[in-house]
């Protein structure tokens, strides 16, 4: 059967909200139970079958508005007298019918009615399904099977070996899908998911959520990432390397003139409390340099004889884009090996601790800005370290 994408806004199909004005007779507006509420639900009617979009009318006295459960978007709510609301969902859904008397009491009568098919789904779930989209399904409904699913994951052009991406190329399941590859989601039916962590197997699980409200994981095999066939920004703005454009470059930076040290929220993007710089600590300006195809790291001082013993030096270090987290304001993480460590890599508040994990919290082609946090997490504080690009 022909399924129909409404694309009107549901607020358009609201009507007027009830005017206690227009009604005539303060008798009439009196205290009514919600067994006295007059008020039906009725499926509009979709080539002999009942859809999802739902007439609602109230002829008693009151102010009314209406209320629908949906599966994967939040309770719609209408204030209307007469009009229409929708569901998601196939089979038994309940629609509330919500009233205020003339005494300000709320009432609410709960009317039950049966869909049959999913006539009209908002843009949101549009978007998720791709409908329209090749390989994607052309409607909402209800049954999935994983052996529909059509995948390939990349190859690095430049190593040959197995990339980072896999790309879902086909995949008609008239259900809502969320792809799941070790850290890494995407909630559409077809597209590219995207992990950073290589040479770890991971397993590529698909969630499935019908019209019916049926939900089931199922695994579609293991995978393992070899190469960043899908580079991440971040990799080319702190270390200069580029697969096809520059596959031998490093960069180089160095700390920034003033206030490259300094402490602030475990949150924070930079250093928000108290700042200041590494030479007034008794440290050493120098310049830090990555080399992403050897996953080297090199320090290099200016003066080997500063008071905080930091020395130049170079060891392995490592990216992690796993970590991601807005809410935390990180980036992604750098992970380092003494003595290839960050200059003056020193904690504030935390004697002589030297940490080797940093969240990468501002990155551009000038500026680097890491944060290391402190072991104790009640003290919610975080170590700052402020960069600029080396001009070659």
């Amino acid at each position: 059967m022909k399924k129909i994408l409404f694309a009107i806004p549901f607020l358009a199909m609201a009507m007027t909200a009830c005017d206690p004005s227009e009604i005539e007779g303060a008798s009439e507006w009196g205290a009514i139970s919600a067994d006295q509420v007059q008020a039906t639900a009725t499926p509009v009617q979709v080539d002999g079958k009942s859809g999802n979009r739902i007439h609602v009318a109230c002829t008693s006295p009151v102010v009314s508005a209406w209320e629908a459960d949906q599966l994967v978007e939040n309770t719609t709510h209408t204030v209307t007298t007469e009009g229409e609301i929708y569901v998601t969902k196939i089979g038994t859904n309940v629609i509330r019918c919500l009233t205020t008397n003339v005494g300000g009491a709320p009432t609410a009568k709960e009317i039950t009615v049966q869909v049959d098919t999913i006539s009209y789904i908002t843009q949101t779930i549009s978007d998720r399904l791709c409908i329209g989209k090749e390989g994607a399904p052309k409607y909402f409904g209800k049954g999935y099977s994983a052996s529909k699913i059509v995948l390939e994951q990349t190859i690095d052009k430049l190593t040959g070996k197995l990339g980072n991406s896999i790309t879902i190329k086909s995949n008609p399941n008239p259900a809502l899908c969320t792809f799941k590859w070790g850290s890494s989601s995407i909630n559409t039916n077809v597209g590219k998911i995207v992990t950073y962590a290589l040479d770890v197997e991971q397993e590529l699980t698909v969630e499935f959520l019908d019209a019916t409200g049926k939900s089931e994981t199922i695994s579609l095999g293991k995978f393992t990432a070899e190469a960043y066939s899908d580079l991440p920004e971040g990799i080319k703005l702190l270390t200069g390397y580029d697969p096809v454009s520059a596959p031998t470059a490093t960069k180089t930076w160095e700390l920034a003139p003033a206030n490259n040290w300094g402490n602030g929220g475990n949150n924070d993007k930079k250093p928000s409390w108290w700042t200041t710089t590494v030479e007034g600590q008794g440290g050493s300006n120098g310049t830090i340099t990555f080399d992403f195809p050897n996953g080297i790291l090199t320090k290099k001082l200016v003066n080997e004889n500063n008071q905080a013993g930091d020395k130049s030096g170079s060891g392995a270090f490592s990216l992690d884009f796993s970590t991601a987290d807005e809410s935390k304001s990180i980036l992604f993480t750098l992970k380092t090996t003494e003595p290839g460590n960050i200059i003056y890599p020193i904690m504030i508040n935390q004697g002589d601790y030297h940490p080797t994990i940093y969240d990468v919290t501002v990155i551009s082609e000038n500026e680097l800005v890491l944060r290391a946090q402190h072991t104790n997490d009640a003290t919610w504080e975080g170590c700052f370290w402020v960069f600029q690009a080396v001009k070659e």
